[in-house]
């Protein structure tokens, strides 16, 4: 009798794990949808950043997912901010870009590690960089002010429609024992040497962006910084790093190939398109909710798939646009991995 009762909590256990992945997996989907049909009908030009601002700000608790939602779009819009007022003197300088990008990356990583406002500095980074990145292309302040407000629209788009459904599903998900948890913040430390180590790999990732024109820029400059953002662990920064960076890589690497196996049999119909897109958002989710080892495999698993599946025209997914978004994230990483080779060979302690 007692073996009977311990199988049948055990599969109750199970059961009830299922069910919290899948629900967790359904409101992913219902924000994503939700953002990208919305931008659409809004006519807003970069879908993608709404249906990136929905998955990563998602979260079964209400208070966690807005409070991380207020940290992206403060960031957004205090990076933004910034970018405007430094552009009009030092637009059409890729030179001082690369510079930028490095300063700003260093300090926005050196903050994120001290700030319980970590994520939002991590954001305020990224926007100032993309928006010093368009500024290359012309000095008339018009279209790079159009350029932030999209970027601030679809983010705040994004996070809105996350917490919208996020309340929705609350309900659902209060019944759950094991609530779909946050990522950890870094806890304030003295890690000085991470904001060195970022900016020297974002001297080295700006110039080739620029040179082989990448249109995954953004997503470059935000692999950096996430790398190097740790949450709070027992393990050394190095042990940290390295297991980052080989999830981030084999997340990318894994989507990336397996949308290039599918995509031509899309033959841009709209109905194949989001079955895939579902498809492959719902199995991301599924290895994310796994083991912890695992987890971040299957973030960046989903976040490489959006990527590839939701570009500026939706419904249609061109092959070369999505390998160059890809990868751009997988050149960064190996910069990151050759730079952190380096400091090691110099006996520099991460």
């Amino acid at each position: 009798m007692n073996t009977i009762t311990a199988q049948l909590k055990q599969w109750l256990r199970h059961g009830l794990a299922t069910t919290r992945k899948d629900m967790f997996a359904i409101q992913v989907i219902v924000a994503l949808l939700l953002s990208v049909l919305c931008s659409d009908l809004l006519g807003l030009d970069y879908p993608g950043w709404a249906a990136l601002s929905s998955f990563a700000v998602m979260n079964t608790a209400i208070k966690a997912s807005a409070l991380r939602a207020c940290h992206r779009v403060a960031g957004t819009l205090v990076g933004g901010g910034l970018a405007l007022l430094v552009a009009p003197y030092l637009s059409q300088n890729p030179a001082f870009l690369v510079v930028f990008c490095a300063v700003i990356g260093g300090i926005a990583v050196w903050r994120a590690g001290v700030s319980p406002w970590s994520y939002s500095w991590v954001l305020g980074g990224v926007t100032a960089m993309m928006v010093m990145a368009e500024a290359q292309k012309t000095s008339d302040i018009r279209p790079l002010f159009s350029f932030t407000f999209s970027r601030i629209e679809e983010v705040v788009l994004g996070c809105t429609i996350c917490v919208l459904v996020t309340i929705l599903f609350y309900p659902l998900n209060r019944g759950s024992l094991h609530p779909h948890q946050p990522e950890n913040q870094p806890k304030p430390t003295s890690r000085l040497l991470l904001p060195l180590q970022a900016a020297v790999a974002l001297l080295l990732v700006t110039p080739i962006l620029l040179v082989f024109q990448m249109t995954g820029f953004w997503q470059a400059m935000v692999s950096v910084l996430a790398l190097f953002v740790l949450p709070p662990s027992a393990q050394p920064v190095q042990v940290q790093i390295n297991q980052r960076m080989q999830q981030r890589f084999a997340g990318c690497l894994a989507a990336t190939l397996l949308s290039l196996l599918l995509l031509p049999l899309l033959h841009h119909s709209a109905v194949f398109y989001l079955i895939t897109l579902i498809a492959g958002v719902w199995l991301g989710c599924h290895l994310q909710q796994g083991k912890p080892s695992f987890s971040y495999f299957g973030r960046q698993f989903t976040v490489a798939w959006i990527i590839v599946f939701i570009q500026d025209t939706l419904w249609l997914t061109e092959p070369v646009q999505a390998v160059m978004r890809c990868a751009s994230i997988l050149m960064a990483i190996v910069i990151i991995a050759l730079v952190m080779l380096v400091f090691r060979s110099l006996n520099i302690p991460a």
